[in-house]
């Protein structure tokens, strides 16, 4: 199986505190997706590395430090992987950061993870992923 996405930081928030109930059963079939997988050979779903440093930053000031180590521990226990930031997405981030000024790091990072892992398919509402021209989706 394919990896089908990169979940963006966003994708965690929904997935924790949805907007609707449809956003709900969205994240959760991707959580359940991923739990499937996770019995197989190949995952279906990734997230970045960086993800979990913007999880304490943006979720931690709102949960704190505890409920963000239980939740990325769940996350990983759902069978999402976090993919470990090297060199070649270091610098593929920084040349995609050169075109684009607005372009934040971490958005960068996960652009990148995107296009060597999912085939550029990105899971967020993130105008910035649109704006590199990632696949992106979401459910309001």
């Amino acid at each position: 199986m394919a990896i089908k996405a990169i979940l963006d930081t966003k994708f965690f928030f929904a997935l924790y505190n949805p907007a609707s109930m449809e956003q709900e059963a969205w994240c959760r079939s991707v959580v359940l997706e991923a739990e499937k997988s996770k019995k197989s050979t190949s995952r279906s779903y990734l997230a970045s590395c960086i993800t979990i440093a913007e999880l304490y930053e943006n979720m931690g000031r709102l949960v704190g430090r505890d409920v963000v180590r239980l939740r990325i521990s769940s996350i990983e226990k759902s069978g999402i992987e976090f993919v470990p930031i090297d060199e070649e997405i270091s610098e593929l981030a920084g040349d995609l950061m050169l075109g684009s000024k607005e372009l934040p790091i971490a958005d960068a990072i996960i652009s990148v993870t995107a296009r060597l892992f999912a085939g550029n398919r990105v899971f967020s509402d993130d105008q910035h992923f649109k704006n590199v021209k990632n696949k992106v989706t979401w459910v309001e």
